[in-house]
């Protein structure tokens, strides 16, 4: 039986982005804090796929491929707890992918009432790495 596609955006997410962008292919911050930790325990339920605006180019996601090796490389250097000599195994898509689950920096869970969504308020979204 296979498990659930959980989605992850990249930038924002897994990759802190503190530096913006600076091309599909240049990748200039670390790893959010707790990510591998919690990856490991997600793979054991979910398939983990990332998905990103840079997914569009091949070369990007061989780019994000290496990146997540040599942070990995870092975080277990550091002192990282892991439970898996095992590479986790993502997936990437270079198309979004029909997720059980997405988890993005950008997003808002619609709940059927569009009156949610107030445009001057959506204006001022910020997500959680530019708030003061």
């Amino acid at each position: 039986m296979t498990k659930p596609i959980l989605c992850l955006d990249f930038d924002g997410v897994i990759h802190q982005y503190n530096s913006g962008w600076k091309g599909a292919e240049i990748i200039s911050d670390d790893i959010t804090e707790g990510f591998f930790e919690w990856a490991e325990r997600a793979a054991k339920k979910f398939t983990l796929v990332i998905y990103s605006s840079r997914s569009k180019e091949p070369a990007a996601i061989t780019a994000m491929q290496f990146w997540l090796v040599e942070q990995r490389k870092k975080w277990r250097a550091a002192g990282g707890e892991h439970e898996t000599e095992e590479p986790l195994g993502f997936q990437f898509a270079s198309e979004k992918p029909a997720a059980y689950l997405t988890i993005d920096d950008r997003a808002l869970t619609f709940t059927g009432n569009w009156a949610d969504f107030d445009p001057e308020l959506l204006a001022e979204f910020k997500p959680w790495n530019k708030k003061a």
